[in-house]
């Protein structure tokens, strides 16, 4: 039986990983058909570095890449673990705490890699961009 996108968030939900939690974000929306997905985070001030209250790049990278992770999870029928092979990131302009927006695409998908994009943005504001080769190991095997 074939899921929805509705419960395949459920199932995302129910499964995170605790980098998640760390990150403070969560799977909002997911369309299979369209090959995307967006998450939303909320950045605290202890993500922060400056007296310009500016969210450290290190945070902003990991929710992009978190966001193209889940997407491939869910659009692979969590079969897969994506193992983040390289990592491309454009800062474009700074965030700040409160709530960030990743969305996530695929660009292509072969047997075992997988070529996404992603960007982040903060109130209709685009901070970010990135792109990922993952490599998709299945997931009975252990990913290293």
């Amino acid at each position: 039986m074939k899921l929805t996108d509705k419960e395949k968030l459920k199932l995302l939900e129910a499964h995170k990983p605790p980098c998640l939690d760390s990150l403070r974000g969560k799977a909002t929306q997911l369309n299979s058909e369209k090959q995307t997905a967006i998450m939303e985070f909320d950045a605290v001030p202890e993500f922060c570095h400056s007296e310009a209250q500016i969210v450290q790049g290190g945070f902003i990278t990991g929710m992009m890449d978190t966001c193209m992770a889940h997407l491939l999870i869910a659009l692979l029928d969590f079969k897969f673990n994506p193992v983040s092979l390289d990592i491309n990131v454009s800062f474009l302009a700074p965030a700040h705490p409160g709530t960030l927006v990743a969305e996530a695409k695929i660009l292509r998908i072969g047997k075992s890699i997988a070529y996404l994009t992603s960007t982040l943005s903060q109130e209709d504001h685009l901070v970010a961009t990135a792109t990922s080769t993952i490599k998709l190991i299945p997931s009975s095997k252990k990913p290293l």
